[in-house]
């Protein structure tokens, strides 16, 4: 019977932080590329929507418009509806905008996720994937959480953390 090496753990070996760093930073000039090229295309028609939402069906439209902004990479952001609702009640506003952006978020989410099954899609991300599970594994949720307070849109993070299959 043959003896063969045990394979070792990415989560036992110390993270490559350059690699890792390098890695994403491509990753985030990639979308970054891609959100300029839509906000080009799109930028106009986007703000009309987010007025047309807000102005013709109140709270619902606010929620619509923060919901597809957050669950797709799109280059607005639902800051877009405040000058609209400034005399609304901001406790509802904030509850409803809130709502909506955890509900995209999460449909964001499941939608990279779901792109696992192509394989250019785990090619790309394969090594990046265990490197993100080892600081997932290391940091928990909480590494999702500090990434949303960075300049990074929400969206952008939440189909990264789809695309690394991070634990929802």
């Amino acid at each position: 019977m043959e003896h063969k090496e045990p394979i070792p753990d990415p989560l036992d070996q110390p993270l490559q932080w350059k690699s890792l760093i390098i890695k994403t930073l491509f990753l985030v000039a990639v979308l970054l590329v891609i959100y300029i090229i839509l906000d080009l295309l799109f930028r106009e028609q986007l703000l009309i929507a987010g007025v047309w939402l807000s102005r013709e069906l109140g709270y619902g439209g606010v929620a619509i418009y923060t919901f597809v902004v957050d669950a797709v990479i799109i280059p607005t952001t639902a800051d877009v509806v405040f000058p609209f609702a400034m005399e609304w009640n901001p406790y509802i506003l904030l509850t409803v905008m809130s709502a909506a952006s955890i509900l995209g978020g999460y449909l964001g989410y499941w939608i990279a996720r779901s792109f696992n099954h192509f394989r250019y899609v785990q090619k790309v991300t394969g090594s990046y994937r265990k490197r993100g599970e080892s600081l997932i594994s290391r940091y928990g949720a909480w590494a999702v959480v500090i990434a949303g307070f960075t300049p990074i849109p929400f969206s952008t993070i939440c189909w990264i953390a789809g695309l690394l299959k991070v634990p929802a």
